[in-house]
């Protein structure tokens, strides 16, 4: 299979490069061992838009996180992505840390971050009144924002797609090949071989093995796990904005926040470790995330969570991203390190890789405009979100909006055979990324046999060899009475 450029990884950083590359005429394909998207740490993170102001002058991060901070106001709209303009507080507890804000206040503005302010804590409480009666004052972004990271991710590899780009999921790359003169000829992978004379490295917490296959060992992935709590709607309204404490060498600490969707959500921790997929949740950290969120709002009501999620990032040893091309072998491409705000940058760092390609591979890829370069695209209709006269259109016209799957957040079938159809959603967990079925109350109890019948009756598959999130994840292993009727047979 011969392309133009692969690009390791299809999460926020992978997917918005390929968006940004399918504006040329070029053959991209997008290689990822998920199943679904988002994956990693593209699905588990604060969903926050970053203003710009926490990172050091003169860093990739700071270079960035500005400007993808606009691109994603722009882009939301764009591509029909839900996000929340809410703005963000860092709070100061003593004067020392007001002191730290007049910091970040500085930093932001030689960064371009606009319209930063220090407030009083009695202002704050103006606006935020659940917020602790301790916070002396707090550091206000008006830019900063909340985004549904699920619809980003899929917004973005679907808008490239449209454009020409081909996403390969349950694609593990294995290794890569080179040429007779050493360089860069394609990967391989699980399913075989992929040819193209530019390899793309967002491999997230992985990035920093795939680069060492190249001959780069400049830098060091460290697995680094971040907790979450995870609340039901009905805490809407706890807080409006996005809340930090200030932040400190370990980073920006535990936050609170409502997302996009209107849940109230705390975390995340920030714990080394040795493996990159140990996603799984501990006391210990769960309770330090508790402790975090009651410290900024100490009527956290945990009595309402509906889960607890983890999630890996990618830090380095620098704290820096690391975005480079390989002067040898030459056609490598390291998008490494990709750590917060790397969400917020990814569009970013998206055009800087379109103009690394221009500018320093120009011997391996020529960048052509494509004129039919497709920018919008149309989300999968919120029915949550319509009034009852767009409901009633919307069923007359087809029946299947008509039928309710997802009590908890109000998710039709409609929506359901649209992720199938239209998205290629072929998991249960997939379809709960492009249509929100269980991520509510319940978290998919109601909802998760009657999506499990549809993919089974629309795929044309045994509802036995339904999986929640690929490979050997099956829902059922056969009929309730198989093995007593068995065993009765065996005794006859």
């Amino acid at each position: 299979m011969n392309y133009d450029v692969i690009i390791i990884g299809s999460g926020v950083t992978g997917a918005g490069i390929a968006r940004e590359l399918s504006k040329y005429k070029l053959k991209i394909a997008v290689l990822d061992k998920a199943s679904e998207l988002p994956s990693g740490a593209s699905r588990a993170n604060s969903s926050m838009i970053h203003g710009g102001f926490d990172d050091k002058p003169g860093t990739q991060k700071s270079k960035f996180c500005v400007k993808g901070n606009k691109l994603w106001h722009k882009l939301a709209k764009e591509l029909d992505v839900h996000l929340d303009e809410c703005g963000s507080y860092v709070c100061a507890f003593n004067d020392d840390e007001v002191k730290h804000l007049e910091k970040l206040l500085e930093q932001g503005k030689i960064n371009g971050c606009p319209g930063l302010e220090i407030i009083s804590g009695d202002k704050l409480r103006e606006k935020e009144p659940n917020v602790s009666k301790e916070i002396v004052a707090a550091l206000w972004s008006p830019e900063a924002a909340i985004i549904n990271n699920f619809e980003a991710v899929n917004a973005l590899i679907e808008s490239a797609k449209i454009n020409g780009a081909n996403l390969f999921l349950e694609t593990l790359v294995t290794g890569l090949l080179f040429d007779d003169e050493k360089n860069i000829k394609g990967v391989s992978t699980d399913k075989g071989d992929f040819l193209a004379p530019v390899v793309i490295n967002a491999a997230g917490v992985h990035a920093g093995e795939i680069s060492s296959w190249a001959g780069d060992t400049s830098f060091k992935i460290i697995p680094t796990k971040g907790e979450y709590f995870l609340l039901d709607r009905t805490t809407q309204g706890t807080v409006h904005s996005f809340l930090f404490s200030c932040p400190s060498k370990a980073g920006k600490g535990v936050t609170v926040l409502q997302t996009a969707e209107g849940n109230l959500m705390s975390g995340p921790t920030a714990t080394e470790q040795e493996d990159p997929e140990d996603t799984s949740t501990t006391p210990e950290g769960l309770a330090e995330v508790l402790k975090g969120a009651r410290r900024l709002v100490p009527d956290f009501p945990i009595r309402s969570n509906i889960t607890t999620f983890a999630g890996v990032r990618a830090n380095t040893e620098s704290g820096d991203f690391e975005i480079k091309t390989l002067k040898s072998p030459r056609g490598f491409v390291n998008v490494a390190g990709i750590k917060s705000p790397g969400f917020t940058s990814s569009p970013a760092i998206a055009e800087y890789v379109a103009e690394m390609l221009k500018e320093e591979l120009s011997d391996r890829i020529k960048l052509t405009p494509n004129e039919n370069f497709i920018p919008e695209r149309k989300n999968i209709p919120r029915f949550l979100y319509l009034d009852m006269a767009e409901r009633k259109k919307l069923a007359d016209e087809n029946p299947s909006y008509a039928q309710i799957v997802c009590r908890c957040e109000t998710v039709t079938e409609g929506q359901v055979l649209e992720a199938i159809s239209r998205r290629g959603a072929r998991t249960i967990t997939a379809v709960k990324m492009m249509t929100r079925a269980g991520t509510g109350r319940c978290q998919g109890g109601f909802c998760c046999p009657r999506v499990a019948e549809i993919l089974s009756r629309e795929l044309n598959i045994p509802l036995d060899e339904v999986t929640r999130h690929g490979g050997e994840s099956k829902l059922l292993t056969g009929k309730t009475k198989e093995p007593l009727l068995n065993k009765m047979k065996g005794a006859e």
